[in-house]
């Protein structure tokens, strides 16, 4: 039996996003019982007197209903302000559905029952993710008077799924969807949706290129000693990205997970996070 290293990233990482999935979980079952200290789904989540929104739905309202609301800007700052200091840890930490992802990359790795194939017309993964985008927002511009791409937000969806489970008493028709990504994202054994279509982290990551001295994945290259072409780091990576080039497209693509640290740790310690403005 395997020693349990409290010490990986990894572990603590694990805690937190099972941790964030099983919270989400349950509120509607609290809530449903009377508890109404914590309430909402991640679009909107109320702790007490504190509110965190979802940047992207908060956007689309003031587009669509021209209004600025003071309240819902607040509690989408808090987001913003946590991606501006950390990056984009949002995804990796606390998205439900990146937990799921992850967790079915890691089975269809394993299992070798997926087909790692290379999408030649998706290798710009920024540049198609900004291009659904900017579509996303148009239609809502030109058509919609409500968040339309709320409905594409696979970690609200998450949370909508146990709402009509526990409030409503049926299997609400998102279950499906997020079945049909998941089960696309084994076959593929890639990380498709979040890599190169999630507009929810698209206003993440602005946040996060933002601030130069942000949290970010600092590579000490006289410090590695893996030659190889596909190092133990690059394995690790569930984005299929090369942690010793953290730069410009990667840059806006790695969510701080750590899982490359992790693997470094018995090649030379040549990965780590840092505060930095360039690194070499």
């Amino acid at each position: 039996m395997k020693k349990l290293k409290i010490n990986n990233i990894r572990f603590w990482r694990r805690t937190v996003q099972t941790s964030i999935a099983v919270f989400f979980a349950l509120i509607p079952l609290l809530n449903a019982n009377g508890f109404k200290f914590v309430w909402g789904n991640f679009l909107n989540t109320h702790i007490g007197c504190l509110t965190f929104s979802d940047p992207l739905a908060v956007l689309q309202v003031m587009i669509s209903n021209r209004i600025i609301p003071s309240g819902l800007l607040l509690g989408a700052g808090l987001v913003l302000g946590i991606s501006f200091f950390f990056g984009i840890v949002f995804c990796s930490w606390m998205c439900p559905f990146g937990l799921l992802s992850e967790l079915t990359n890691t089975l269809s790795r394993r299992s070798k029952l997926g087909k790692n194939i290379n999408i030649k017309f998706l290798k710009n993964a920024p540049a198609v993710k900004l291009i659904i985008f900017c579509a996303g927002f148009t239609a809502v511009f030109l058509f919609f008077r409500s968040p339309a791409l709320n409905q594409v937000s696979l970690p609200f969806q998450y949370s909508n799924i146990f709402q009509y489970m526990f409030m409503q008493k049926y299997i609400f028709g998102a279950t499906w969807f997020l079945i049909m990504v998941l089960s696309i994202e084994f076959i593929f054994c890639k990380r498709l949706w979040c890599r190169w279509i999630c507009p929810q982290s698209v206003l993440i990551i602005i946040a996060g290129r933002l601030n130069p001295l942000g949290l970010k994945i600092i590579f000490k290259q006289k410090n590695c000693i893996s030659a190889k072409a596909s190092p133990p780091c690059q394995k690790a990576c569930s984005l299929d990205l090369d942690p010793r080039k953290i730069v410009l497209t990667n840059q806006l693509q790695c969510n701080n997970c750590g899982d490359c640290i992790d693997a470094c740790r018995k090649t030379g310690k040549a990965i780590d996070f840092g505060f930095k403005k360039y690194y070499k």
